[in-house]
């Protein structure tokens, strides 16, 4: 941050770092303009980069057009007769969502952030069958050191980034209509019921229960929040950080 900070410094608007990760910003009703802003913006950089001794990595650029359009139309930018950053259009595996990842953060191109909440759900999972492999009915752990590592390990992974994609269940429509609902829906139920399912069976881990127990008793037993319990307090958490 104190190697780049003059950097940042120079558009705190458009221009995002977190250590050694720099992140460029354009909003415009084209994308055409928006690319053509955006290669300005790294000529720049590159030209301060030159004059201050710091090389950066072609290779890392990577870049994804953020629109509601249903058109698949995405334009690379061109930097120079030697670099062309070409934008995300489809995923490594078959079935992914196609997202640029910044700061372990999944951007897809409507923001939906089914793909980021797919990733975290990964690997929250993975934590969570471990956990259940080691809660044995006569020689397992206690259930308290099992809780303590839902809430250390399972909670942060599968929670990480909930700031991105959860502000509550209900939002405020872009136009407001005498006789209409003041709210609608966040269209977020996707994204609840896979984070649920996810701290359900990292609660099954803590409690030697049958698979027929309630919900709602697995929850209060193990002494874990419920999913929305959960999602609400990491949303406060973030109002109080700002």
């Amino acid at each position: 941050m104190l190697y780049l900070v003059e950097l940042l410094l120079q558009d705190t608007t458009l221009r995002f770092g977190y250590t050694d990760d720099i992140c460029l910003y354009r909003a415009t009703k084209s994308l055409d303009i928006n690319v053509a802003l955006l290669a300005k913006d790294v000529r720049s950089i590159m030209a301060w980069g030159a004059d201050n001794k710091i090389a950066f990595a072609p290779e890392k650029l990577e870049m994804i057009h953020i629109t509601i359009r249903r058109e698949n139309y995405s334009p690379p930018y061109i930097i120079n007769d030697e670099l062309t950053i070409h934008p995300i259009t489809t995923a490594l595996k078959e079935g992914e969502q196609p997202a640029l990842r910044w700061l372990s953060v999944w951007f897809d191109r409507k923001l939906t952030f089914k793909r980021h909440v797919s990733e975290r759900v990964v690997k929250a999972r993975k934590v969570s069958s471990y956990i259940r492999g080691l809660a044995k009915t006569k020689d397992g752990p206690p259930a308290s050191a099992l809780r303590k590592a839902v809430i250390t390990c399972v909670l942060p992974s599968v929670l990480y980034g909930t700031e991105a994609w959860y502000a509550g269940r209900n939002k405020q429509p872009k136009l407001l209509r005498q006789g209409r609902e003041q709210t609608v829906s966040a269209r977020i139920g996707w994204h609840v019921d896979v984070v649920d399912r996810t701290i359900s069976l990292a609660a099954r881990g803590v409690l030697p229960v049958w698979r027929t127990t309630p919900t709602l008793t697995l929850f209060r037993d193990s002494g874990l929040p419920l999913i929305m319990a959960a999602l609400e307090e990491s949303k406060l958490r973030f109002a109080m950080r700002l």
